[in-house]
């Protein structure tokens, strides 16, 4: 499989669950404690896995924080690698985010406006347009032409 990346609604397959209120969504499920869930905590809030329903975040000392407390932009991604049979909207994912979209491999997104500064030739595998994309920074470069 790979991650695909629809740049208009219309593009959404017809009987594909979209959900565009991440923070809703996502907190009606759990927290996994695999590699590329961890990954995405500590990327984006510096946050560390403790149980299904808390993290632990940046300040150590307030001890475990319910899920609910993660930002908008990693409740995205969690969301996009949990359900990769429903298409979420990315609209409100910041840079860091967006930056870490080549290391989901399954799933399914809205991205109206793909465009960003990224650092880095991060391997992907992406398919938007019927294209399929290995580099995301290739990806970027397409969608900017």
């Amino acid at each position: 499989m790979s991650l695909r990346i629809y740049t208009h609604k219309e593009e959404i397959p017809n009987g594909m669950k979209f959900v565009n209120y991440n923070d809703l969504f996502f907190n009606g499920g759990c927290l996994r404690n695999d590699t590329l869930s961890r990954k995405i905590m500590k990327e984006i809030d510096q946050a560390e896995y403790s149980s299904e329903n808390t993290f632990i975040g940046r300040d150590r000392c307030l001890g475990s924080l319910n899920k609910e407390h993660l930002s908008t932009g990693c409740k995205t991604l969690l969301n996009i690698v949990y359900n990769p049979d429903k298409c979420f909207d990315v609209i409100e994912c910041g840079v860091n985010a967006l930056n870490l979209l080549p290391l989901i491999q399954n799933g399914n997104i809205l991205w109206e406006m793909p465009v960003l500064h990224y650092i880095g030739d991060g391997d992907c595998d992406i398919v938007s347009q019927d294209i399929h994309f290995t580099k995301f920074r290739d990806f970027l470069k397409f969608m900017m032409d």
